[in-house]
């Protein structure tokens, strides 16, 4: 079954020539990229069931001292993240066939995007740390070729800026900590990286910059701060690039994290510098995303967060939450984008649902108590009959589905204070987080096998309380009346505004407008209503 990995990444290669050299015959490369692209996702899909069958497939070219010297190589990691992969981009490749139907940019689109899926792919079952860069480069390159489709526009010229700024200093440091490794170790072999770690270790300086240098890399890919500001800026692409953008590329981060935990995981400073960027953005992202007024805004902002809390959880070392939570994401906002320009039914939707009622202070706090205590006790209830052996970074990484599962519930009794409303609230629950809880436990115990070699030096969980009482923060001041917690809210909500547009415009050029009166704004554009028809 080991041609199945070949399939997998030649396929969609072979479609990128094809849309290379099309010609005229536009009709016929976009339909032959599309149907390539599906049947790579059909190789992945029988070599996940191969891998968990018969466990680890490789295609190698070997030395005379048995490593890698270039190959492919999937665990069960590599697998999950060679389906989604191939899967999103057939979504969206099959999509766009109709969204671009007609733009003379079709067939380049096509073309690019199948191999920049080609190049994601090969970075998710690289048999070795060169063959990892090579592709990891190769993939930020067709990514910004994609970018680049409108170039006409002055907005798709300042994200591909953006873009190519912050993938040079990323890719600088990873090519830098490959350099370093390769100095000090030779390649090294990702195939037998687990058992070759504690040899490694004996390096302690070498060890540690290729692990911080790895962390740059993948803050960079995956817009993290302090190298946030290119994926706001990239909203003029068309949807279906944005769209294989934030489900694929920007999980590029947390692949490169996990694929390398054994070195990364090895390194104190390096998973505290990766806790300490996943926080600051998650509950920076989030923050923005609240105050967005445009859709593809706040989905863009959205990732970002998302990001933060991938990465986050790699600093936490739980690697396989860290999976869990990338697949998901990624087929998640893939449909989001896709569908982004249903904002009308979203303003329909929003207009039927019902208004929030004024319940009083004592109802509104017995509703959150109430909403706390049944998500806490179910969530908890959860995790001790369905969770196996976890370690302590992923119970913790659950406080943020109690958190999450109450906000939701207190919103909803909110808007339905009545017996019947807490009654949606406790099904819901009782439903939904017991479900969460055991799908989480039965993707990691599947991963167990292909991370047992991850390292140990990570973050405390202990550390989750810093963004913890960020949001918990952030929280009583939406809901406080009006005092200086409401007045912290106000300013809070203020700076969100001035850093949103600050990302997309430059932060002096906002400064100027706040402080002296600005000229009339513009009427919309259709970047603000989800960028490029």
């Amino acid at each position: 079954m080991s041609w199945t990995l070949v399939a997998a990444v030649a396929l969609p290669a072979l479609a990128g020539l094809l849309g290379s050299v099309g010609g005229s015959h536009r009709g016929v490369t976009t339909r032959s990229t599309v149907v390539l692209t599906a049947l790579s996702l059909a190789a992945a899909l029988v070599a996940a069931a191969a891998v968990a069958v018969d466990g680890p497939l490789s295609v190698v070219v070997e030395r005379s001292d048995g490593s890698a010297l270039v190959g492919l190589h999937a665990d069960r990691v590599g697998v999950v993240l060679l389906c989604l992969i191939c899967g999103v981009s057939t979504v969206v490749q099959g999509f766009a066939g109709r969204y671009l139907r007609g733009d003379a940019r079709a067939q380049r689109f096509h073309a690019v995007a199948a191999l920049m899926t080609a190049a994601t792919a090969a970075t998710a079952i690289a048999a070795t740390l060169v063959g990892l860069a090579v592709a990891w480069t190769l993939s930020g390159v067709a990514l910004c070729v994609l970018l680049n489709l409108y170039r006409e526009l002055p907005a798709a010229r300042d994200g591909v800026r953006r873009t190519v700024r912050a993938f040079a200093i990323g890719d600088g440091a990873l090519w830098i900590a490959v350099a370093v490794a390769v100095a000090t170790w030779g390649d090294l072999d990702l195939r037998s990286l687990g058992e070759d770690a504690p040899a490694l270790a004996s390096d302690g300086v070498a060890l540690a910059t290729v692990a911080c240098l790895i962390v740059v890399a993948a803050i960079a890919r995956s817009a993290q701060l302090p190298l946030q500001g290119w994926l706001p800026a990239t909203l003029a692409a068309p949807t279906p690039v944005s769209a294989l953008l934030h489900a694929g590329v920007v999980n590029a981060g947390g692949v490169l994290l996990v694929r390398l935990s054994p070195v990364f995981g090895a390194s104190t400073a390096a998973t505290h510098l990766a806790f300490a960027a996943g926080a600051a953005t998650a509950v920076y992202g989030t923050a923005l995303m609240l105050v967005k007024p445009d859709i593809k805004g706040a989905l863009a902002h959205s990732t970002m967060g998302q990001m933060g809390f991938m990465i986050m959880t790699c600093g936490l070392g739980a690697f396989a939450a860290a999976i869990f939570h990338l697949a998901a994401h990624g087929m998640y906002k893939a449909t989001l984008f896709l569908g982004s320009g249903s904002a009308v039914h979203r303003h329909v939707r929003h207009r039927k649902a019902p208004p929030i009622a004024a319940l009083g202070r004592a109802r509104t706090v017995a509703a959150a108590a109430g909403a706390l205590v049944v998500s806490g006790a179910v969530l908890g209830a959860s995790v001790l009959v369905l969770y196996g052996e976890a370690a302590g970074s992923t119970i913790a990484l659950l406080l943020f589905a109690w958190a999450t599962a109450a906000w939701a519930s207190f919103g909803w009794l909110l808007r339905q204070p009545s017996l019947a409303g807490a009654l949606t609230v406790v099904g819901a629950i009782v439903l939904a987080v017991p479900l969460y809880v055991w799908l989480l436990d039965a993707f990691s115990a599947f991963l167990a096998p292909a991370l047992a070699g991850a390292g140990t030096q990570t973050a405390s969980p202990w550390l989750l309380m810093i963004p913890g009482a960020a949001l918990l923060l952030a929280s009583l001041a939406r809901l406080g009346p009006r005092s200086r917690l409401a007045s912290l809210h106000e300013a809070l909500y203020v700076a969100a505004l001035g850093a949103g547009d600050a990302g997309a415009r430059g932060r002096r050029r906002w400064a100027r407008r706040v402080a002296r009166p600005a000229a009339p704004a513009p009427a919309l554009t259709s970047q603000t209503s989800g960028g490029v028809a």
